[in-house]
């Protein structure tokens, strides 16, 4: 009997690879059953270290652990408790200094203060209210991670134990009222299951979405920064989170009021606004925007400014105590294709803004494609204008929607409307369009034909331009759109003998 040299090869290369597979499996198989927390039996958290952020300007920075000068990628800061450490002393750090914690068991009444050491040098004590500390070049001073206030190291003694939670108290979920999936090690990924009432007046919690990749990549600053302010749970990255997911839990929990702050462009306010619609909840919370995006004319229109240019977001959220809450249309666009004349496909969309359609929905379409381009290397408000400006003049040279009005028929509350000679129709909720441009009274000095125009009266305003040229000029508000007309119902239907429907081009907000 002969043994194949050949074959004990083949025999060993699998048993190696079997062996493999089943120790991978054997891991995952015990991490589902035994899942790692963030939460460990002290109620402490992990930290959420990262690269020092761009809005920290000071360099060297001083390692909490080792009390050593250490600057450049050598440095790392937890996005959560605001210490930096370098890179050798990162696991000393995960050790022997505790993080934000999330949620906790412990009562409300022996929720004491997170004190940490603080490097900063001009601040004062809440107790003797000095800022003498000369004994140190690193300094005495101790912040609490919660209430946010600073004491020397003698004087913590002499201060109540007790945390209150300080100046933002009532927009904090505080850790003893929330319970998490916390089976995620990675603090990002937890989510709040549970909510219960701290018993506060006037509580009403902040829960903040952020694009990272909205204009100038501020997302991830604003991240950031509201981290520092609340419980870190209640912030989240639209793009790693779904809001509906992030907001399951006010299914269950019974809150007269829940703020929520959308740092984006229209698009993804409009989709954390979708997002909430499709959760059916007795008492949608109540909207604020932090502009990011490239137009941002819902949040022009609804006070909240053109962009962002807050280098602290403690500024957004003192705002909060002056805002008032108004109600918002939203619009329901059906579009039903025909497929061989015999089959019909209903696709349905949700407007907040305006709808165009014809030439700025293919500016914008054509900026769309852009932008998903590789040679697309970084994000840039200012780029977007300028691409924007670019995609104009292209259909200024190439007109694809020329002839529009003969291709279209247009019914606003039923009634057949004669259109002129125009590329677009634009149907507007707002009175912002373009990034600015309120076309419903451009020009109209001693008003028109028609109504005025609201974003809360059940009623669209429908107006025509007439080419890339007149998009510029609207822009620069030398010029007047054409106003067709008022409506709560219009219908948009293609001549199909001339024009196909798969070329209809829509942009909706």
């Amino acid at each position: 009997m002969y043994l194949d040299t050949d074959d004990l090869v083949t025999s060993s290369i699998i048993a190696f690879l079997i062996a493999i597979v089943v120790f991978v499996f054997s891991i995952k198989a015990f991490r589902w059953l035994f899942p790692e927390s963030d939460i460990d039996d002290k109620g402490l958290s992990s930290h959420v270290w990262v690269e020092k952020p761009s809005y920290i300007l000071s360099d060297p920075n001083a390692c909490i652990v080792c009390e050593t000068l250490t600057h450049g990628s050598k440095i790392r800061y937890c996005d959560n408790c605001e210490i930096f450490v370098d890179l050798g002393c990162v696991k000393k750090a995960n050790k022997r200094i505790s993080c934000k914690v999330l949620s906790t068991n412990r009562p409300p009444k022996n929720f004491t203060h997170h004190w940490n050491k603080s490097l900063l040098i001009d601040v004062t004590c809440c107790v003797c209210s000095s800022d003498d500390d000369t004994d140190s070049i690193l300094g005495h001073f101790f912040q609490c991670l919660w209430c946010r206030r600073f004491l020397h190291e003698n004087c913590i003694d002499q201060f109540i134990q007790k945390c209150d939670f300080g100046i933002y108290r009532k927009y904090i979920i505080p850790p003893f009222c929330i319970k998490t999936n916390n089976r995620f090690k990675n603090v990002s990924k937890q989510r709040i299951e549970k909510v219960i009432h701290p018993g506060w007046e006037d509580w009403t919690p902040l829960i903040i979405f952020a694009n990272k990749k909205s204009g100038n990549n501020d997302g991830t600053l604003i991240i950031s920064h509201f981290r520092r302010l609340l419980n870190p749970i209640q912030i989240y990255d639209v793009i790693d989170c779904p809001p509906e997911k992030a907001l399951d839990w006010l299914k269950t929990t019974q809150l007269e009021c829940v703020f929520v702050l959308v740092a984006g462009g229209d698009g993804t306010v409009a989709g954390v606004l979708n997002s909430i619609h499709n959760l059916q909840l007795k008492n949608d919370p109540a909207i604020g925007i932090i502009p990011l995006g490239t137009g941002n004319d819902l949040s022009r229109v609804l006070g909240w400014g053109t962009s962002y240019s807050d280098s602290d977001c403690s500024g957004i959220v003192n705002s909060l105590d002056n805002i008032s809450v108004i109600k918002l249309d939203r619009w329901k666009v059906n579009i039903l294709s025909n497929v061989l004349k015999k089959i019909k496909i209903t696709n349905t969309i949700t407007m907040y803004n305006y709808l165009g359609i014809g030439l700025d929905a293919q500016i914008t379409l054509d900026f769309h494609h852009t932008r998903k381009s590789p040679l697309y290397l970084f994000n840039s408000t200012l780029l977007n204008k300028i691409i924007y400006v670019g995609c104009g003049t292209q259909q200024f040279l190439e007109h694809q929607c020329q002839g529009l009005s003969n291709m279209i028929e247009l019914y606003m509350d039923e009634k057949r409307i004669v259109l002129p000679e125009i590329e677009s129709i634009v149907i507007v909720n707002i009175e912002s369009w373009g990034a600015g441009v309120n076309l419903w009274k451009l020009g109209a000095n001693d008003g028109n034909e028609f109504g005025a125009q609201f974003f809360d009266d059940g009623l669209l305003e429908v107006l025509g331009i007439r080419s890339s040229l007149h998009i510029a000029q609207l822009k620069m508000g030398i010029a007047e759109p054409i106003r067709i007309g008022q409506a709560s119902v219009i219908r948009v239907s293609y001549v199909l003998i001339f024009y196909t429907i798969d070329k209809l081009i829509l942009l909706a907000y």
